[in-house]
């Protein structure tokens, strides 16, 4: 009888050691503009990090195809802190957020903002306003929504026009919100708060990916911290989440 007490204490002792020792990090994972949870572009990702162990909230972001545009870019950035919350609930004690172009933009911002967080990974981050207000065919609308702020319409609906890696994209929304994510004075102009990011971050860029020209002057301005790392790769912008799942599971690891 005692020797079967022993087993089964040995048995219960190796089970208990075992699930303690899976990865305790859970990851964020943000879409880009017109992207969805799930969607062909983050899904290899996605599965990548959920295959290693490592739990995973992919929530449907404001600029989401179905979304797009529905709230404002600060008011987007609550949908991480749900994210986490679901992530703290599932056991996770340490939280890395990890985004693809807008979505980096958005996890590089919210680790400007917000502690409690571990690390960024920072997936070809885009949607800077600076480059978008200089496009000329979206120029019109941010000078548009500019004019209708300050007549004092704002909360006004109206037509936009936005680019996405280059595509033209009309989005229908208030003026205000619009300028969240396209006035380079904006809430979205996400290289102005690069050195207030005092967690490490994995930055990934492809060498044909237009949005990651200033890559390795923007990683430059981030406060030095021994974890950080930049990895390019000889690819375009959407195929960065694929390319950097080697680099993300090594980091998380290191990490």
């Amino acid at each position: 009888m005692r020797s079967r007490r022993s087993l089964a204490c040995l048995l219960a002792s190796a089970f208990l050691m075992a699930a303690g020792s899976g990865p305790d990090i859970g990851v964020v994972v943000l879409h880009g503009t017109q992207g969805m949870p799930g969607a062909a572009v983050t899904s290899r990702f996605e599965i990548a990090l959920k295959s290693a162990g490592y739990p995973v909230q992919a929530p449907e972001m404001c600029w989401s195809r179905n979304r797009i545009y529905d709230a404002s870019f600060p008011d987007c950035l609550r949908d991480i802190d749900t994210a986490i919350a679901r992530l703290h609930a599932a056991g996770a004690r340490r939280i890395v957020v990890a985004g693809q172009s807008e979505g980096g933009n958005a996890v590089l911002t919210y680790a400007a903002s917000h502690t409690g967080i571990s690390g960024v990974i920072a997936l070809a981050p885009a949607g800077n306003p600076a480059m978008l207000a200089r496009n000329p065919r979206v120029q019109p609308s941010v000078a548009q929504a500019q004019q209708m702020v300050a007549a004092g319409h704002g909360n006004d609906r109206a037509r936009f026009t936005s680019s996405n890696n280059g595509s033209e994209i009309a989005v229908n929304t208030t003026a205000t919100i619009f300028l969240s994510f396209t006035d380079p004075q904006g809430p979205a102009f996400f290289p102005r708060i690069l050195p207030k990011v005092t967690v490490p971050v994995l930055w990934v860029a492809g060498s044909d990916d237009r949005t990651q020209a200033d890559a390795d002057a923007e990683f430059a301005t981030l406060p030095p911290n021994a974890r950080s790392r930049m990895v390019h790769f000889a690819g375009p912008h959407l195929g960065t989440p694929d390319a950097a799942v080697g680099p993300a599971l090594e980091w998380l690891k290191q990490l």
